[in-house]
């Protein structure tokens, strides 16, 4: 078992693997809210070392603020997410409801999907299951609206689902349906691209599937630095060559999901996510010593020097 510590030791420990502390009471009160492991096994990891000594200049400070920088572009990506979740299901829903129109329950009839048949069973099974899970609870929406009108709309039941069901029901819907999805997304993407593109669905699909896992990220608090999604995205040529990512770059990472929520956020939206990126970046490169701002830059998939590259966006 790995023995306990206490504060006086975990500072003492840090000094003699060479890390400089200028305010040994604030590393304490750091280390103890936010604990030794999320900052230190998780932040200290960027700077090099040799021997398990920290070289020269490392200090706290640097990784306290590599911390901060994490946890603020989780927060300002989160937020981005949760609007682009709550736009995609919007326009699904009402896309879905206009293409079984007067059908009660269309989402739990195994026809109103295409695709392998024991995923969309298990689709279908996990939304049932939810729906009776709110219909005992007072004051849900659902309760409500089977009470009063033996029926859940879709549009009310996107509301209780999480993103995750979310994405796997998108992607067992019709072609149909999600053609109209995608092309109701145009919208976002004329604003931000300057022009209309054909946006395929399985592309559309794509994007999604990963904004999911860096949503899921930012929910659980992990560390966004060096993450990477289950899957590559696909490649679209409209939007991937504006920044310089060919069809043989890697699209799993952080960035490629900053680049692809183009499609999904309004100009105003997306531009206060660049804006607060850019900002933290900037910050950040002013506290580093014994690294680069590039060098965290790069964990995420942003170009080198981004953020000098990078003007504000006007929102």
């Amino acid at each position: 078992m790995k023995p306990f510590r206490t504060m006086d030791e975990l500072i003492q420990k840090l000094k003699d693997r060479g890390m400089t502390i200028r305010d040994e009471e604030f590393a304490k009160k750091c280390l103890l809210s936010n604990t030794y492991y999320n900052v230190i096994n998780g932040y200290s990891k960027y700077f090099p070392r040799m021997d398990e000594k920290y070289i020269a200049g490392t200090s706290f400070d640097e990784v306290w603020q590599l911390y901060l920088y994490d946890k603020e572009v989780k927060q300002a990506f989160f937020e981005a997410l949760l609007l682009a979740e709550t736009h995609i299901k919007s326009i699904f829903a009402h896309h879905f409801a206009e293409t079984f129109r007067d059908i009660p329950y269309a989402y739990l009839n195994i026809n109103s999907y295409q695709g392998d048949v024991l995923d969309i069973v298990a689709t279908i099974s996990r939304l049932s299951n939810e729906i009776k899970r709110q219909r005992n609870i007072p004051g849900s929406s659902i309760r409500h609206y089977i009470a009063c009108h033996n029926d859940v709309p879709i549009w009310v039941l996107v509301n209780h689902i999480d993103f995750g069901e979310f994405v796997y029901m998108l992607s067992e819907s019709r072609t149909s349906v999600q053609n109209k999805v995608s092309r109701s997304l145009c919208g976002f993407i004329e604003q931000n691209l300057g022009k209309s593109f054909l946006f395929a669905p399985e592309v559309m699909i794509s994007f999604v599937q990963n904004m999911r896992d860096v949503r899921n990220v930012c929910a659980h608090d992990n560390r966004l630095l060096g993450f990477r999604c289950r899957r590559d995205s696909n490649y679209w040529a409209p939007l991937h060559d504006r920044f310089g990512i060919t069809p043989d770059i890697d699209r799993r990472n952080v960035f490629s999901v900053f680049v692809s929520l183009q499609c999904f956020l309004s100009i105003s939206e997306y531009g206060a996510l660049h804006n607060k990126i850019l900002k933290r970046s900037n910050h950040l490169g002013k506290h580093l010593q014994t690294i680069t701002l590039n060098d965290i830059l790069r964990t995420l998939g942003f170009p080198e020097n981004w953020n000098r590259n990078a003007a504000r966006i006007s929102t």
